[in-house]
């Protein structure tokens, strides 16, 4: 495996331990099917441990392993210096040299051999295209493209796709090295399975003209295999020439061992998984509802300074700035107890009718407000980003991310979608005449125009059914628990003519 936190080595390697690698092998029967002729095939294998991983469990088993069974093991890796250490560790092992003509020295994506295998397995480096080598990036770039990784190819062009690097390795090499009806079983991040947005193309299971099923997955919740690896890690079983089947099984680790769950997307066939304990809950939550909103109603984060908070956000009202760019900024004591008073605010130089950055001729109009942002004109310009370049570009250097027309809508229904493990929406109005605002993916909104849209949006997402989808996803605690994505699939957008569907109560309990 390799990971995106340790590029002092190539492609930040870190390796599969010898006895996790002897657990997948003994798991999934791959001795045996070795033993019975299969030709397998690690296509990333750094120095080699799943080889020694089926060496030593045919060894266990007392089977010799002649010159034919050997003929039929296969590593591809890109580093020479790993290749060199994995002969040199299975000579002093094993007392024989490996076949060098099976010993393939190549990256699979740039210049994959094309040779296909029965059994692949191993561990794909672990990376987000963001963080790779920009050189090496560079070139990946038209791969991701041809294998229909991203939904949005400017995102990639522009550098600031988050799909992983394994999506790309396992979806070239399940492509070009898995052989008619072959299996590969691999160790890889969860995200590609369990998160929204970036990994969408990864779960079409279909690539060019082939079709891979998701045959089952394990989620490691207990063990960490890997110490320094923050990221949730399982395995994956696909089976090349068959179509996934939902639900699909799904193992959890627990401290008392492994239980049987099942797993299916909710909305859309690419959309996320969801684990269910039952047939009963798996029939509930993928029964198609809708919650009606109009189309410029569509989920939000909230306010992004970009790294300024220090210049846009305030404890309290600070002397000297018009108060008509000052509003109520929502803090976690919004969700407790009714608190409906403002303990900070943030500074947004915007005009409040069409959502954009103030003008420099505009600004001009307001002397203090001028002055204060010229004072950090430098910090400002300091700031990185792909999406708020853009705004730099255009000499907008005070823009934020996260505000628009919706930012300044009477009326937000808004919860917390970051690090919870309950999903609370409230209603939020204005306070003192000024539209409360989200704090970046701290809060997710919908926009609403009156109180009583946003009270009847309120009943229905405050659902115990969309509760319910959401710890299904196993996303309690983390950054991804309720953020816009997850609940716009529960949304329907009708045009902004229209009047939503109020009286429908699309939520049964």
């Amino acid at each position: 495996m390799r990971t995106s936190n340790s590029y002092a080595r190539p492609l930040g390697a870190v390796f599969t331990p010898l006895r996790w690698a002897k657990w997948l092998v003994r798991e999934f029967g791959l001795a045996q099917k070795w033993m019975r002729g299969a030709t397998v095939c690690d296509p990333t294998a750094g120095e080699g441990v799943f080889i020694h991983a089926l060496m030593d469990v045919i060894v266990e088993m007392d089977i010799a392993v002649d010159d034919q069974m050997l003929s039929r093991l296969f590593v591809i890796e890109r580093e020479t210096a790993f290749l060199q250490a994995f002969h040199a560790s299975f000579r002093l092992k094993y007392s024989r040299e490996f076949p060098r003509e099976n010993s393939l020295c190549a990256d699979v994506v740039l210049r994959n051999p094309g040779i296909k295998f029965d059994v692949l397995l191993g561990n794909p480096p672990w990376a987000n295209f963001n963080d790779l080598p920009a050189p090496y990036k560079e070139t990946l770039k038209s791969a991701f493209l041809e294998f229909g990784l991203v939904e949005d190819p400017q995102s990639l062009l522009l550098g600031r796709a988050r799909v992983d690097f394994s999506a790309l390795v396992v979806s070239v090499v399940l492509n070009r090295n898995l052989a008619p009806h072959g299996e590969a079983i691999f160790f890889l991040p969860l995200s590609l399975f369990l998160n929204d947005g970036a990994h969408s193309g990864f779960r079409r299971y279909s690539l060019n003209d082939s079709t891979f099923q998701l045959a089952e997955l394990w989620d490691f919740k207990q063990t960490r295999i890997f110490p320094d690896i923050a990221t949730r890690f399982g395995v994956a079983r696909f089976q090349r020439d068959a179509q996934t089947q939902f639900p699909i099984p799904y193992r959890i680790e627990t401290t008392n061992g492994w239980i049987s769950r099942m797993a299916a997307p909710v909305g859309e066939p690419s959309a996320p998984l969801s684990v269910f304990d039952s047939q009963a809950e798996y029939a509930e939550l993928t029964r198609p509802v809708a919650i009606e909103v109009r189309e410029n109603q569509k989920p939000r984060q909230g306010v992004n300074t970009c790294g300024a908070n220090r210049v846009f956000i305030f404890d309290s009202l600070p002397e000297g700035l018009p108060g008509e760019f000052l509003f109520p900024l929502i803090t976690s004591e919004c969700f407790r107890n009714g608190d409906t008073s403002p303990r900070r605010h943030v500074l947004l130089p915007y005009d409040t009718t069409t959502g954009k950055p103030l003008t420099e001729t505009a600004l001009c109009h307001h002397p203090a407000l001028w002055t204060y942002l010229l004072a950090h004109r430098d910090e400002l310009l300091a700031r990185k980003g792909t999406m708020l370049n853009t705004w730099l570009k255009r000499g907008l250097w005070w823009a934020l991310l996260g505000v628009g027309d919706y930012s300044f809508a009477p009326f937000k229904v808004v919860w917390e979608a970051y690090g919870k493990d309950t999903f609370n929406p409230r209603v939020f109005s204005a306070h003192n005449g000024k539209p409360w605002q989200a704090n970046q993916a701290m809060h997710a909104f919908i926009p609403c125009a009156t109180r009583a849209e946003a009270e009847r949006l309120l009943d229905q997402l405050a659902s115990s059914r969309i509760e319910r989808y959401l710890r299904s996803m196993s996303m309690e605690g983390t950054c991804n628990w309720a953020q816009p994505g997850r609940i716009k699939r529960f949304l329907k957008f009708v045009k902004s003519g229209d009047s939503p569907a109020c009286e429908l109560p699309l939520f049964a309990s």
